[in-house]
């Protein structure tokens, strides 16, 4: 008998990883998403059909972020419903395999050395519904223009009023923020330009209660944005959009400012969007009540 015995290598064993190689690893991979959504931020920029493309993206995941709005257009533009492998896993969903996963950042809370509490980001690692198994959600239902302008209207935390002139001859709808009054031209025949002007001048509206140094003229292009995108979730029709042209200022501004301009119509947006779906909702409530007496 013999003790010289020799362990047998465990076939596609992994390397031991240190803790200083795997936080320099997460680090790498942070830095990578960080420079994709710059890079995605530029790209957007310097191409109106790109553009567009970001804001169909960003107003059909309005709960993201404009940050991950970025990386999911950059990853897969088309996506409707993310989740993590395990989250999929809990409901029964099975990830197609050979599917690549999309990354995010996911915001962590921690306690900082002096007791506060601060907000760190890590990389999450997630996937399409349309690369499982699962099924896919149906598409929203097209919304009727009129019906749309009138919830849009008694909405508004603004004051409404009907007029027969507005500034501009080709215009259906102003916002004077002297005023703070969102002034509608009378007879207005075609019901999805009026849906049109009154999104985008929402925007306007929205852009004013956020920004105490807010200006018309520097936030037309900014406006156009949120009209766009609130139609695009309403399924109105976008093509008359003034978006084709991107103002010079902000395709030659830096990725950090591309970020903010565009966080800042996101969350206009879905603010206005917030108070519009929730009416929506509380009318169908209403019909259904109705409809069981």
């Amino acid at each position: 008998m013999t003790s010289d015995f020799k362990t047998k290598k465990v076939a596609n064993a992994r390397p031991i990883v240190t803790t200083e190689e795997w936080i320099e690893k997460k680090k790498a991979e942070k830095n990578d998403v960080y420079s994709m959504i710059d890079d995605t931020a530029s790209l957007i920029v310097s191409d109106p059909e790109k553009l567009k493309a970001f804001l169909d993206t960003q107003s059909r995941m309005d709960r993201y972020s404009a940050a991950n709005a970025l990386l999911i257009y950059r990853q897969r533009p088309d996506a409707t419903q993310l989740k993590s492998f395990s989250d999929w896993g809990e409901q029964n969903v099975q990830v197609q395999g050979g599917e690549s996963h999309i990354k995010i950042l996911d915001p962590v809370e921690y306690t900082k050395n002096d007791g506060t509490q601060g907000v760190t980001y890590n990389v999450k690692k997630v996937f399409d519904i349309s690369q499982t198994n699962g099924k896919r959600q149906a598409p929203s239902v097209n919304r009727d223009p009129r019906q749309l302008v009138a919830v849009m209207l008694d909405t508004a935390p603004i004051e409404v009023e009907s007029v027969d002139e507005l500034p501009y001859p080709n215009m259906g709808a102003f916002y004077n923020n002297d005023k703070q009054t969102l002034c509608i031209k009378r007879d207005i025949g075609d019901s999805v330009v009026l849906c049109q002007c009154v999104a985008q001048e929402l925007g306007h509206a929205q852009l004013a209660f956020d920004n105490e140094a807010y200006s018309r003229k520097d936030t037309e292009f900014q406006a156009a944005c949120i009209g766009y995108m609130l139609c695009k979730k309403f399924g109105v029709d976008t093509r008359d959009f003034a978006i084709d042209h991107v103002p010079d200022e902000l395709k030659n501004a830096e990725p950090k400012a591309i970020r903010d301009y565009l966080s800042k119509a996101r969350a206009a947006m879905s603010e206005i969007y917030s108070r519009v779906s929730d009416e929506l909702y509380r009318q169908r409530q209403k019909n259904s009540q109705d409809r069981e007496r």
